[in-house]
């Protein structure tokens, strides 16, 4: 424990814990993240009870409180174990109080016997501890081992995942062989809570990298959080074309569901949505509406500015063609629609400046010609 210098320590304790912090903030919507997050909390509880012992001078009980924070750090990793392997979801939190009911015993025991047994019997008891706690830790190597070689060799996965599950592979493959040493460092006279400064620093090292692995979902709920994701820069890219489409056809709003989470994704489909539902009643407002999305997205958003201000200037719509439903028979293409709103809202401001310098009687004689 020794090993690594105060400073570095605590240096990785504040940035794990500002990771951790954000994380229990912005990703604890499954079993799976909150598994994870509990699992850095009893490590920062751990470092930090010793450095506590260390600063009051106290080192006889510093490797016993880390411990503790250590068993129960690893009572929520083969939680997290057992449930990445395939285990029951609906189970994780009967299997999860089992787990750590267990640490919570060996715990007790590291505080209350350790002193008992090292004055009678001259054990070690916080060492024997230490070493027995290999044997779930292998399991964990195990099991994680196993779902990542399963999810490497699965069809369909994105070659992001495929990277975080071989990094995960390698930090399994870590855990396995440096349990395996500790044991037979432990079976040999060597303390396992005296790794020497090798081990100690390649811990620290790999629990950083594991720290930066798990720190993917924080950023990408960080980028939605404030919309620089894909769906929240989508967003800001169709408002314009949203906000006046909606001021002249407001009854195409959707009822907002308040305690739905209000992620940029769900914000998108309302959107895009209520974006179609106002142009199908603004179509009959433009007599020469375009066909549909293969037409020029600037000759489109013309028609579309023209018939936003037919409607708000009190027009009557042409007679013939029905506002909703004609666009419904057809085969939808999602993604094609998509990129023609984004390019639609691209032309949009050239197309609101532009009828803005035309003549309203200018669209009165097509529009007429149409009614006749």
């Amino acid at each position: 424990m020794n090993a690594v210098p105060t400073p570095v320590v605590l240096s990785v304790v504040v940035f794990v814990a500002l990771m951790t912090a954000g994380r229990w903030l912005l990703v604890d919507e499954t079993a799976t993240d909150r598994l994870i997050n509990r699992t850095f909390s009893w490590n920062l509880v751990g470092l930090l009870l010793y450095e506590v012992a260390v600063a009051l001078d106290r080192p006889d009980i510093g490797p016993r409180l880390y411990l503790c924070g250590g068993l129960m750090a690893v009572a929520s990793f083969y939680g997290l174990a057992r449930l990445v392997d395939g285990a029951d979801v609906a189970a994780v939190h009967r299997r999860q109080r089992r787990y750590d009911t267990a640490a919570a015993a060996v715990a007790v025991s590291l505080i209350v016997v350790t002193p008992i047994l090292r004055w009678a019997w001259r054990i070690d008891y916080v060492e024997v501890v230490w070493t027995l706690s290999a044997l779930p830790g292998v399991a964990c190597a195990l099991l994680f081992a196993r779902a990542c070689v399963r999810e490497l060799r699965s069809r369909g996965v994105s070659i992001r995942a495929k990277i975080t599950f071989a990094m995960l592979l390698a930090f399994a493959i870590y855990w396995l062989i440096s349990m395996t040493i500790m044991v037979g460092r432990a079976l040999a006279g060597t303390p396992p809570s005296e790794p020497g400064k090798g081990w100690a620093v390649a811990a620290i090292l790999m629990f950083s990298a594991i720290t930066l692995v798990t720190m993917i979902p924080l950023v990408t709920a960080l980028l939605a959080r404030a919309g620089l994701d894909r769906a929240g820069r989508a967003c800001r890219r169709l408002r314009p074309l949203w906000r006046d489409l909606t001021a002249v056809v407001p009854e195409v709003v959707l009822a907002e569901d308040l305690s739905a989470p209000r992620e940029a994704t769900s914000r998108l489909y309302r959107m895009t949505v209520e974006i179609w539902d106002a142009l199908l009643h603004l179509r009959p407002y433009a007599p020469g509406w375009p066909a549909g999305i293969d037409s020029d997205a600037r000759r489109y958003a013309l028609q579309v500015a023209l018939a936003v201000r037919a409607k708000r200037g009190g027009s009557a719509p042409a007679p013939g063609l029905p506002a909703v439903g004609a666009a419904q028979a057809e085969a939808r293409d999602r993604a094609a629609e998509f990129r023609f709103l984004l390019e639609l809202a691209r032309a949009w401001p050239e197309a609101v400046a532009a009828v803005s310098h035309r003549p309203v009687d200018a669209q009165i004689p097509a529009t007429a010609a149409v009614s006749q």
